[in-house]
């Protein structure tokens, strides 16, 4: 170029060197400008940019002046944009979600406006309306005794003392209930269980309480929990009462498991008796019944025969009557075989001579012919 003018449009260099008294595109003679206030460049550069971004929407201040002679009414944008969001925001807060699980209370300047069910629904934008979820499905448990000291010892019926954990399984049946009638709510819960549970621990035994009678007991807990917790509207239901724990206090429980092994062992004595007995009487029946029946067979025997005798001695007598010798010789022959019929009989020959055998040994003979 001539005149040695550089791209500035200034001569492109200093004396006695290049762009001597000419400037650089930094307008500084060749140099970057000098960092004035402590400023880093990229400060500056920050700085102006929040300037231009204030003044553009009417902002004052230290930025530029408006082009144009200040068009357009200073302040105006920023409450526009202002407003625009809170009517954004207040058209969000018309609408809501209610999960599958819950169910949601609508309150109107707080007085309750209605229940709804899970879904999409639309509300008055706040604070006119709000809203307040419930979960319907969640089952909330409350534990009495374990780690909790003395509170867990009840005064039983007989007038002993036991020892119970248990648990209180309960949910929500009524949201708004649930929201409005009782301030709060795992408080009562938990002051009603403990209340109906010394009121049953109170009519029962000891030894029906910690045996036999758990699952009645806590059948009749729930029952009246739930009476009682109806009566407040509290919106309540109560899903299940378990007793963990029902038993002697620990200082006297060996004492009372020994007087519980005593009965125990009592009882089955008793049933081992009536079994015995329950074996023994029929048995005993039975061999009355035989020998009454046996009685009465005799009898009848005896009876029977004596009527017999008496019936033949009738006869005889008829006959005895109508042939006194034939009858008196018939009846000794007939009483001799019977007192001769058993015995050993010999028979003598009183014609026999004396080298004779004067006998004849019927017995022998009759044991040889046996054989």
């Amino acid at each position: 170029m001539s005149d040695n003018n550089g791209p500035w449009g200034s001569s492109g260099g200093s004396s006695g060197g290049p762009n001597k008294g000419g400037k650089s595109p930094w307008g500084n003679g060749g140099k970057k400008p000098a960092n004035r206030g402590g400023r880093k460049p990229q400060q500056a550069d920050l700085d102006n940019v929040i300037r231009n971004f204030k003044s553009s929407f009417g902002g004052g201040g230290n930025g530029p002046a408006q082009r144009g002679g200040g068009g357009g009414k200073p302040g105006l944008a920023m409450p526009l944009i202002v407003a625009g969001v809170g009517l954004a925001m207040l058209a969000m807060s018309c609408f809501y979600t209610v999960d599958q699980h819950e169910q949601a209370v609508v309150l109107r300047f707080g007085r309750y406006q209605e229940t709804t069910l899970p879904g999409l629904h639309f509300k008055l934008p706040t604070p006119i309306e709000t809203i307040r979820k419930v979960d319907m499905d969640t089952k909330r448990t409350i534990t009495f005794g374990g780690d909790r000291g003395q509170q867990n010892l009840m005064l039983t019926g007989d007038e002993n003392i036991a020892r119970v954990d248990y648990a209180v399984i309960w949910v929500v049946k009524d949201a708004a209930a649930y929201v409005f009638n009782v301030d709060d709510v795992p408080g009562a819960v938990s002051d009603v269980a403990e209340s109906a549970m010394r009121e049953i621990v109170g009519k029962t035994e000891l030894e029906t309480f910690i045996t036999s009678g758990r699952d009645t007991a806590g059948s009749q807990v729930q029952t009246l929990m739930q009476g009682m917790l109806d009566e407040y509207q509290s919106g309540v239901a109560i899903d299940k009462v378990e007793l963990t724990t029902a038993e002697a206090p620990r200082d006297v429980l060996q004492s009372f498991l020994d007087v519980v092994s005593a009965k125990q062992d009592a009882e089955q004595t008793i049933l081992a008796a009536q079994e015995a007995r329950n074996v023994l009487i029929p048995r005993a029946n039975a061999d009355a019944d035989k020998l009454i029946q046996e009685a009465n067979g005799y009898k009848e025997a005896v009876i029977a025969e004596s009527r017999g005798d008496a019936d033949r001695f009738r006869a005889i007598y008829k006959e005895y009557k109508a042939a006194p010798r034939v009858t008196r010789q018939r009846m000794y022959l007939e009483t001799m075989e019977a007192v001769y019929e058993n015995a050993d009989k010999i028979v003598m020959d009183e014609g026999a001579g004396s080298g004779v055998v004067p006998y004849l040994p019927l017995d022998q003979l009759i044991k040889k012919g046996g054989k």
